[in-house]
């Protein structure tokens, strides 16, 4: 296959209608990112009849896959070379696999359907998710060069991401109260919404938005110069271990979420207030990214772990039943929530430049790759705390009557673990070495690198 022609070193900056239309398939994607955790553990237990520490079990296997998987499949995309466009071929490619997983996962599931079938809907839902989201947050690291601008796509894209897990939020929520279904009802609804709603997303980002050509395939590094380059990139490391705190915070909290309405907050409609949280986003996505540019993407993330980590913490005083306060602690909870997703990637942007200048590599699929499979290993233990909730005798079946004891483990495990946990990362992002200055001189150098490369091949041609 020929290369796109490379085309000019610095593309227009995406505005408008056009950044939009990138940031669409932003939607349905992160869809599937959250919300299975939340919906689709309790609806393997309450209609599937499946056991709750099983299908922790499974959940946590899935994602343990990961780790192998997502940066194979980086690195794959950064090596792939097409006229149409490397991110733009996997994206369009891996689609029609994502709607499949989606209706295996979400609909297609029998009630007797045992461990392996679970298992399999399980593990193509996170695969294709994977090959997708990779290459759209690869696409988008490498859309613009500039520090604050890449905050302002990864901005957009979050606030896309977050529109849809609103409304993929409701659905369940809107099903019961309009006397539609019951929970699996709610469910199956999602399902279908993705599966309608993601084509055609991709469609309009495919073609609105031009993707930057490649740049020329240079000597390939070995498996160990790779690794050793990975292994001394020092903000590589600083971003990692936040996205897997954050991951963890985000997986316990969304997967315990609707156990802890049910059994403890005592609500009648638990998905109705998962609906506040997630919409509070819309109000913390644009000022989580105007405090990135304004003050540094590091700091901003701080501050939103410390915010999160002390409204989660303020959840269990809302009295058992009242549905107002339980809103309003919902909603100061949700809004610093949407702070990580969208400023790691951001970050990991950055780090990706730190590589190309070292190694004479644009790998950004391998970094965002490591980037989802560290943020993936961290949501699996939201089903990993459904393991240790059974070892305190809690039960998640409807109408189940638990101990005071396992009522305890449910809130402590809810609340108390991911705000200590929200508490530690903000510290780790203390003295982050990769600030606007310093990216501003990697994108510098490695401009005037190309420069000169391209000055040296234009003699040797001429």
């Amino acid at each position: 296959m020929t290369s796109p022609d490379p085309g000019p070193s610095r593309p227009e900056p995406l505005a408008g209608l056009r950044l939009a239309a990138f940031a669409l398939p932003g939607a349905p994607l992160l869809a599937l990112s959250v919300p299975p955790i939340v919906f689709l553990p309790p609806y393997y237990i309450q209609h599937l009849g499946l056991e709750a520490a099983l299908v922790g079990a499974l959940f946590l296997a899935a994602r343990a896959f990961d780790v192998v998987l997502n940066p194979t499949i980086g690195g794959l995309q950064d090596r792939t070379r097409t006229v149409f466009g490397r991110r733009k071929t996997w994206l369009l490619a891996a689609t029609p696999v994502v709607m499949f997983a989606v209706w295996l996962a979400f609909i297609g599931l029998p009630p007797e359907a045992g461990a392996i079938l679970a298992g399999f809907a399980i593990l193509s839902l996170y695969s294709s998710f994977a090959c997708a989201m990779i290459a759209h947050l690869g696409w988008a690291g490498e859309l613009e060069p500039d520090y604050n601008a890449r905050t302002r796509v990864l901005g957009a894209v979050q606030l896309a991401s977050q529109l849809g897990q609103v409304f993929i939020m409701a659905l369940p929520a809107l099903v019961e109260l309009f006397g539609l279904g019951d929970f699996a009802d709610g469910v199956h609804v999602m399902g279908w919404t993705i599966i309608l709603a993601l084509p055609a997303c991709v469609g309009i980002c495919l073609f609105m938005t031009p993707e930057r050509a490649a740049p020329p395939a240079s000597a390939r590094l070995g498996f160990a110069a790779a690794m050793q380059a990975l292994a001394e990139n020092r903000p590589l490391r600083r971003i990692l271990i936040p996205d897997f705190l954050l991951g963890v915070t985000q997986g316990t909290a969304g997967a315990l979420f609707i156990l802890y309405g049910s059994h403890v907050a005592e609500l009648s409609n638990p998905a109705a207030f998962l609906l506040v949280y997630f919409a509070a986003g819309l109000f913390g996505a644009p000022l989580f990214t105007w405090l990135g540019r304004r003050y540094g993407k590091h700091r901003a993330l701080a501050w939103a772990c410390l915010w999160w980590g002390a409204a989660l913490g303020i959840v269990p005083l809302a009295p058992p039943g009242n549905s107002l306060i339980t809103a309003i602690t919902m909603a100061v909870a949700g809004a610093p929530a949407v702070a990580g997703t969208m400023l790691l990637r951001s970050m990991m942007a950055d780090v990706a430049d730190e590589d190309e200048l070292r190694t004479g590599q644009q790998r950004s699929g391998l970094f965002f790759g490591l980037l989802l499979t560290t943020s993936k290993l961290g949501l699996a233990m939201g089903p990993a705390s459904l393991i240790v909730l059974s070892w305190f005798g809690f039960s998640g079946e409807e109408g189940a009557q638990n101990s005071e004891t396992a009522l305890m483990a449910l809130t402590a495990m809810f609340s108390a673990v991911p705000m200590l946990i929200n508490f530690g990362t903000a510290l780790s992002l203390r003295n982050y070495p990769l600030d606007a200055a310093r990216q501003k001189e990697l994108r510098a150098a490695i401009e005037a690198r190309n420069a000169a490369t391209a000055k040296k091949d234009a003699q040797a041609a001429s």
